[in-house]
């Protein structure tokens, strides 16, 4: 199965004063619902549906946060969020949900070094708070 670079917009230059956060999902539905909400709170969302694409968001300006759907398939497998997380450095922390019974995929996530892993109706449900947490002044 070869991955399609879908058109998202470019994060902040990384001299810019924005803040933004990196979302890789290929759920369009649930990515309107993250960005959107973002944006309502004053912040940018980035989104990358593909390693490539994660990889290059990661080295042109570093995201705040990167937040990982675990029903992204071969995008989030362990192996790529370690070395994602290598990539972004242990500044940048990585927040994953998914499915409460996939309970392999939130364990993984976790040994990958997700420093939080949660049910998707918890991140749903908390989004507002999650992005003010990660994205803002993270006081």
């Amino acid at each position: 199965m070869s991955e399609q670079t879908p058109a998202y917009p470019d994060p902040p230059a990384p001299d810019s004063p924005d803040r933004y956060g990196l979302l890789l999902s290929r759920d369009l539905i649930f990515t309107t619902k993250i960005t959107e909400t973002a944006r309502s709170l004053g912040f940018a969302m980035t989104t990358a549906g593909n390693s490539a694409l994660v990889k290059a968001t990661i080295e042109r300006g570093k995201p705040r946060v990167v937040f990982v759907d675990l029903a992204a398939g071969d995008l989030v497998v362990p192996t790529r969020i370690v070395e994602y997380r290598e990539l972004a450095g242990d500044s940048v922390p990585f927040v994953a949900f998914g499915s409460h019974v996939d309970t392999g995929a939130l364990a993984s996530a976790r040994a990958a070094g997700c420093v939080e892993v949660m049910p998707r109706s918890r991140f749903s449900g908390e989004l507002i708070d999650i992005i003010r947490r990660y994205i803002g002044d993270m006081k």
